[in-house]
């Protein structure tokens, strides 16, 4: 059964404007401005500038007013700033700009950046990697995020090109970068068919031009693009998605095929977790013991929810060996991210038509709601949740205009802008719990990652 998509709004704002604000805090200049643009499908644009001028009297208190344009913009004691637009009936919304980006002036140079491909943070928040169109993948560390609240909004911007570690595991595009739970090693996989599994350690003495780090292992088996990767537990066991149509079940050790399922059509993402409390076929619940040494006790308590080109997306169950269930397509178009949220009982799809849409795994014939912004490609999704337990979705698009809605227990709205791309393609995030805060890491076309904190 489907349900309407709600159409929510955009926010849009210049990428800069926090230096704008900072420069006339400084006393470089009088005043300043910057532009901001509201949307929202089937109603007049919302075009303005917003004047930054410093208080005659407090030299450190700067007043944002709009001078062309019907919006209004505030900023909290926390430094967080938020966007509201009356005719659009666009309530405050928070414009979140990054605490860090992370620049390898070699790879992000704006007159000819490397476009990252495939992004991941390690589960220890102590290393990144990023992969890129020409097969390579380059390992960096992470800086210590500055505490909250501060000063200025504006990113600490980390030249990183001198402690990277360079790899080249495929002979094409990187499709997907995953880090072992240990963070010290990584599984990639390629426009090339192929997966590998990289070392991961972090150089005692960090070179611009490191030492190039070889794969320990290759896996073959896929005939097209290995599109999405997972691991599970530790990491003796893998899974991987195709658009050959199948997923597979790997030994890493040997490199070998354990199992390999037959979609319905080409798999264009995939997310891996474990099984439901009641299967969506009505069979027991728990499958036999896997006669197969080279399959860990843990992998068949798996199931696997695969986002398919057709529109649908399929369930296999690792323990039974099987689909279990597949959905009627919720639009025509690719789902191009998927995601499935154990704690919460909730999947969310990302189709590359711009619909999101979110389903209760205890019953997954019903949405529970569908929305949509720009008719734009749902690069990446990752479910994010926070302290009293309200449940949010980062979402990276191809737009360059990424951003945090919320869902649970209200919503579907816009809760957040990640502000920082300059138009520029947003298509991977991972969000990570670090500590006593969220935080949402996104990789974009520009060739810079960025660190926000919720």
């Amino acid at each position: 059964m489907n349900t309407a998509a709600l159409s929510l709004p955009v926010v849009s704002v210049q990428n800069t404007f926090t230096q704008v604000i900072q420069e006339v805090e400084d006393g470089l200049s009088p005043y300043d401005k910057f532009w901001v643009s509201c949307y929202k499908n089937s109603e007049p644009s919302i075009h303005a500038k917003v004047k930054a001028e410093l208080d005659h009297l407090d030299r450190s208190l700067v007043h944002l007013k709009a001078v062309e344009g019907d919006v209004e913009i505030s900023r909290d004691g926390t430094g967080n700033y938020a966007i509201a637009c009356k005719p659009l009936g666009i309530l405050p919304t928070q414009v979140l700009t990054p605490v860090q980006e992370y620049k390898d002036q070699e790879r992000s140079n704006p007159t000819r950046p490397h476009r990252i491909t495939s992004f991941d943070i390690s589960p220890d928040c102590s290393r990144f990697a990023t992969g890129y169109l020409d097969g390579s993948v380059f390992l960096y560390p992470t800086s210590a995020a500055l505490e909250h609240p501060r000063k200025s909004f504006s990113s600490q911007e980390i030249d990183i090109a001198a402690s990277r570690t360079p790899s080249k595991p495929h002979l094409s595009g990187v499709t997907s970068l995953r880090f072992f739970p240990s963070s010290r090693v990584l599984l990639t996989s390629g426009i090339d068919f192929s997966l590998t599994i990289l070392p991961a350690d972090l150089p005692d003495v960090p070179s611009r031009n490191g030492t190039r780090v070889a794969p320990v292992r290759t896996l073959r088996a896929h005939t097209r693009t290995v599109t999405d990767t997972a691991i599970i537990d530790l990491g003796r066991n893998i899974v991987s998605s195709s658009l050959d149509s199948t997923i597979k079940l790997w030994e890493v050790s040997s490199g070998e095929v354990i199992s390999s399922f037959s979609t319905q059509s080409a798999v264009a993402s995939m997310s891996l977790g474990d099984r439901l409390p009641v299967p969506p076929d009505g069979e027991e619940s728990m499958p036999p013991p896997s006669r197969d040494t080279r399959e860990t006790p843990q992998t068949s308590s798996k199931i696997v929810f695969s986002g398919l080109e057709s529109g649908s997306f399929e369930l296999f169950d690792l323990g039974f060996k099987k689909s279990v269930y597949r959905s009627q397509p919720a639009s025509s178009s690719s789902l191009s991210s998927i995601a499935y949220s154990q704690p919460t009982n909730l999947l969310a799809t990302g189709s590359s038509r711009g619909l999101v849409t979110l389903y209760d795994t205890r019953n997954l014939s019903t949405q529970l709601t569908s929305f949509s912004r720009l008719e734009t490609v749902i690069e990446d999704i990752a479910f994010v949740q926070n302290g009293d337990n309200s449940v949010g979705l980062a979402i990276a698009t191809s737009d360059g205009l990424p951003y945090v809605a919320s869902v649970l227990p209200e919503g579907p709205m816009v809760s957040s802008e990640l502000v920082g791309a300059d138009c520029d393609p947003v298509r991977n995030l991972k969000a990570r719990l670090n500590g006593n805060h969220m935080e949402v890491w996104s990789a974009s076309d520009d060739g810079i990652v960025r660190r926000y904190v919720l």
